[in-house]
């Protein structure tokens, strides 16, 4: 079904606040099967507003506004959609209620204005509000289905979850859900994953293929239409076999918001290891990011950040041989091994501060001991220093989970 956003407010026509309410409206419908062909953001102002809906009501089947339900002057949504399809207002019985009993509970007046929140259609279906006040609406006029919603996220998100949501379903039955499988590679760019994939991306039809480039890495989302879930699965395993007989030895997980953190701090949680980080390079980003993943620091029990190499023998009471930082890595892992009594010591260090400030540049040494001995590997690093400490991380992360 052929639908349209309708984003109301001078807010954010300034800027004073971000639109998160068509991000989330969109990905929503999308996996219902809604294409969303139109959004359009337009301010508090009656004419604008219904030139706004007589133009999607000639190109859509579903017109969804946000915003304007509420008891200002300036909520004009209900009003400016009444006068265009030509249905009478009323008063809700139940929202009205609630209304009332808000504030009388808290022996307050209740303003007058406060009352068009809730107003309805009387031949349109009320969406009852099960975070705020302002009820929201469904009517189809013309062949044009018309919904309504409050503004506030946390309203619009509540009330489309439990109260739109399952009415859009009932709308049409038929409709095929978009289902969607992310999938997670690092160590290759995305330029070269598309080339490497351009006949499957080329040739792709259901399902289909998009890549999203990240800091330091990429993400594949694979989405399948079908009305049937395990056909819409097996599309999606059939595609994601061929991608990964291609980079299998890029790929590192599935999931939407999936870090490679996460993939290696549970890989050592399951198999009882623990990790100590020794961090000269990224001023303990590498260490933070291990203990923010849930359960982290059950494995990651011993982080050092410092800010220099000259400081190693301050801290490790120790002279270390600092002119190769291949040999200085491994000399601090294999010490560090010792004196800590973890599973794993990782060891990052480099220079970051090479080339010159249109194409920075830096080398990056990344070096792990355990009980089966020392392994290392040199990366170099392009950009800038926040992507190449980033680059650090992630990539260091990676060395774990390959090595561990």
């Amino acid at each position: 079904m052929k639908t349209e956003l309708i984003v109301v407010g001078t807010e954010l026509l300034l800027g004073q606040i971000v639109n998160t309410n068509g991000a989330y409206l969109s990905k929503e419908l999308a996996d219902l099967g809604y294409e969303v062909y139109f959004e359009t953001t337009v301010g508090d102002n009656k004419k604008r507003l219904t030139d706004t809906i007589e133009l999607a009501s000639t190109r859509s089947e579903l017109v969804i506004l946000c915003g304007g339900l509420g008891p200002t002057t300036d909520d004009l949504t209900k009003e400016v959609v009444s006068e265009f399809i030509h249905e009478p207002l009323e008063y809700d019985e139940e929202s009205l209620e609630k209304i009332y009993h808000l504030f009388t509970s808290n022996d307050k007046k209740m303003p007058e204005n406060n009352k068009q929140q809730a107003l309805t259609f009387k031949k349109g279906i009320t969406l009852k509000n099960p975070t705020g006040l302002a009820c929201g609406i469904f009517i189809t006029v013309n062949d044009v289905n018309y919904l309504l919603l409050p503004g506030p996220p946390s309203e619009l998100t509540a009330m489309f979850e439990q109260v739109a949501k399952p009415l859009l379903r009932k709308l049409a039955p038929h409709h095929k859900e978009l289902i969607s499988r992310y999938l997670r590679f690092i160590d290759i760019g995305e330029s070269q994953l598309v080339t490497d994939l351009s006949d499957l991306i080329d040739a792709q039809t259901n399902p289909t293929v998009a890549p999203y480039a990240k800091s330091n890495e990429v993400m594949l989302r694979l989405t399948a239409q079908s009305s049937d879930l395990q056909i819409a699965n097996h599309l999606l395993d059939e595609m994601e076999d061929k991608i990964l007989a291609i980079e299998k030895e890029f790929f590192y997980g599935y999931g939407e918001e999936l870090t490679i953190q996460d993939v290696a701090v549970n890989q050592l949680k399951q198999k009882g290891k623990t990790l100590a980080v020794i961090d000269i390079l990224t001023d303990g980003q590498f260490f933070t990011k291990g203990i923010e993943v849930k359960g982290g620091t059950d494995v990651v029990k011993f982080g050092l950040a410092l800010e220099n190499k000259d400081m190693l023998t301050t801290v490790f009471d120790k002279t270390f041989d600092t002119n190769d930082d291949e040999v200085l890595g491994k000399e601090i892992a294999t010490y560090s091994l010792q004196k800590f009594g973890t599973d794993y010591v990782m060891v990052l260090l480099g220079d970051l501060s090479r080339g010159n400030d249109e194409l920075p540049e830096g080398t990056v040494w990344f070096v792990l001991a355990s009980e089966n001995g020392v392994v290392c590997k040199k990366r170099v690093f392009k950009r800038h220093l926040a992507y190449m400490k980033d680059g650090a991380v992630k990539h260091a992360y990676n060395f774990i989970r390959l090595n561990s």
